[in-house]
């Protein structure tokens, strides 16, 4: 027994050290299938214990394998899932294989990448079927048996009937016998097959396996056991003692010569490169077997380092030198863009100034055009009342003339009184007229160019606006409609609302009709909860998309060449939105007129 529990000891040892070897072979940590497959499919032929050998990477996906109709996909198993999250050697469960039949231990162990983190697993699976050999090869008394149990009572081989009794539930008398205080011992207990043997047993713990013991039983006939017990023993301590002392040459002289001294050219070489020498080398000849290729890898590797750094070093002089003249170009640019900046703000300086200018100019320009035609139609009722006054002037000296001589008569009187009601009539009518013009001019004047706010009439508001500009009206056919209540009041800036209505309406005398056409402009007003809602609409030839999307923009104009600055609807949407703290909207179509609808504040508010 303790022969069988030394080889399934070594089992172990011999699998890490083959899986650590072979995880530093070159072939395998850049998961070369080709490569991969080739190496594997030769040790397993050197080990003939294995049932298998694989190479995944870190999902569970096989690179190679070998044979090469092993499984496709090792990540389902949980001693892989543990070899690749707890970055160690890992030993599996055993499983049952079909249809072979046997069963199999698993071992798994990663393959590190450069940065110690797994880019791959090596998992080798070891044929329990092995242990016949050793059971045969101990020429044990006849009806002898030898049996492996899990920790869960399951007969995982038996030599010899290996077939009839594998994979099979334990006898309980047997896992009773086994599972007491003690690692190890010896009983006397009937067998499955009903012939009593005296049995020795040891329990096995192994670290980081996925159970936590597994049962090693040897039985031999009680006859036979007792007969031969003393030559038996002592033939099989001696031998035991030759093979230990074998194994243990055998194994130091191997590997010392082959593996221990290559290892620590190896290993003196990996502390080197990570001390920081990067032109140090193992020395190891390349053509040494595996070890010879790890170390050709690992000499390959670190020349790829060394050259890595060294174009590493020459690419940081390469950027400190771009940096400087980097830090030159930002100061540079940053001077220039500093004097820019200083430049751009007295140009903004000088375009507020300008357009201040342009926007006083469009104003003054307005109410010229409105001085002009209020001018020329008082010139009307004043030239007829001088003539009146003229007249009345020419009948009093005539009626002076006649008294003075004597000659006047009652009649020429009552003739004289009536020519001059009729001339005083006319000449007030005239003045009165003249009057009005002269009031609404002052009134729209004035506030065009003041900017204080007061409480108005907007009916009468409306009327004052549409007989200043009784002048331009009078030259068109054009028809006015003002819908308003007559007692809309607002509290407001009237010299806002003058300008808005003003370009409405020189606009459309502009643009909106041919010279003999005869047209229609409504002006509607009305109260909308705490809002006044003012809409102009004229019945022209509308606006094209292009030229509406750009009307309120300033010095947008499509008559420049008549006069126009463009700055007039411009200050009509700053006086709707900034003055009066309301919105202004357009809507026009070709042929379908043209529409504004200004919405502002009842109250409007006050400027700070």
């Amino acid at each position: 027994v303790q022969a069988m529990a030394a080889h399934h000891e070594r089992v172990v040892d011999n699998a890490r050290l083959l899986l650590e070897t072979l995880a530093r072979a070159a072939e395998v940590r850049s998961l070369g299938p080709a490569a991969s497959q080739a190496l594997l499919v030769d040790l397993l032929h050197r080990n003939e214990a294995y049932a298998s050998l694989a190479l995944a990477d870190p999902t569970g996906r096989v690179v190679a394998s070998a044979p090469a109709t092993g499984p496709a996909d090792l990540g389902v198993h949980p001693f892989f899932r543990s070899a690749v999250t707890d970055n160690r050697f890992t030993v599996g469960d055993y499983t049952l294989r079909e249809p072979e039949h046997r069963v199999v231990v698993e071992f798994a162990q990663p393959v590190a990448g450069d940065h110690g983190r797994p880019v791959g697993v090596l998992v080798a699976s070891f044929d329990l079927g092995s242990f016949g050999r050793i059971f045969y090869d101990l020429r044990l008394p006849e009806q002898s048996v030898f049996t492996l149990t899990d920790s869960q009572g399951t007969r995982l081989t038996r030599f010899p009937e290996t077939g009839k009794y594998t994979w099979v539930k334990d006898l309980p008398r047997m896992i009773a016998r086994m599972s007491g205080a003690a690692e190890e011992g010896a009983f006397l207990e009937t067998g499955v097959d009903g012939t009593r043997r005296l049995y020795a047993f040891k329990r096995l713990h192994f670290e980081g396996a996925a159970f936590p013991y597994l049962m090693i039983r040897l039985g031999i006939p009680v006859e036979q056991a007792l007969a031969g017990a003393r030559a038996v023993l002592v033939r099989n301590l001696v031998l035991l003692a030759l093979a230990a002392l074998l194994a243990l040459v055998t194994a130091w002289l191997v590997g010392e010569r082959a593996i221990m001294r290559r290892l620590d050219k190896l290993t003196g070489a990996v502390g080197r490169l990570e001390a920081g020498n990067l032109s140090t080398r193992t020395g190891i000849d390349p053509r040494a077997g595996e070890l010879g290729r790890l170390a050709a890898a690992f000499d390959s590797m670190a020349e790829g380092l060394e050259r890595t750094e060294a174009e590493r070093c020459q690419a940081a002089e390469e950027l400190q030198r771009l940096n400087e003249e980097l830090e030159e170009r930002v100061a540079r640019r940053t001077a220039e863009l500093a004097t820019a900046n200083q430049e751009l703000q007295a140009t903004l300086e000088d375009l507020r100034r300008a357009q201040g200018q342009l926007v006083l100019s469009e104003k003054l320009a307005a109410l010229g055009g409105l001085v002009a035609g209020v001018a020329h139609e008082i010139n009307t009722p004043v030239g007829i009342a001088l003539s009146a006054g003229s007249t009345l002037a020419d009948r009093n000296r005539a009626l002076a003339e006649q008294f003075a001589a004597g000659g006047m008569k009652r009649a020429d009187l009552a003739t004289y009184l009536d020519e001059a009601n009729e001339g005083v009539a006319m000449l007030l009518a005239n003045l009165n007229r003249a009057s009005d013009l002269i009031r609404s001019f002052k009134m729209v004047a004035v506030d065009q160019m003041s900017e204080n706010r007061r409480s108005f009439n907007v009916h009468t508001y409306i009327d004052e606006i549409l007989l200043s500009l009784r002048p331009k009206l009078k030259k068109t056919s054009h028809r006015v409609n003002v819908h308003c209540p007559e007692d809309l009041v607002i509290v407001s800036y009237p010299g806002a609302i003058s300008p808005i209505l003003t370009n409405f309406i020189t606009n459309t005398l502009t643009h909106a009709f041919g010279a003999d056409e005869a047209g229609e402009i409504t002006i509607e007003a009305e109260r909308r909860g705490d809002t006044l809602e003012l809409r102009y609409a004229d019945n022209g030839r509308g606006m094209a998309p292009e030229v509406r999307q750009r009307i309120f923009e300033p010095f947008f104009t499509t008559a420049r060449g008549q006069g126009s600055t463009g700055l007039g609807m411009h200050i009509v949407f700053n006086v709707v939105t900034a003055t009066l703290g309301g919105t202004i909207s357009c809507t026009s179509e070709p042929g379908q007129g043209t529409s504004f609808r200004v919405t502002v504040p009842l109250t409007a508010p006050t400027e700070e």
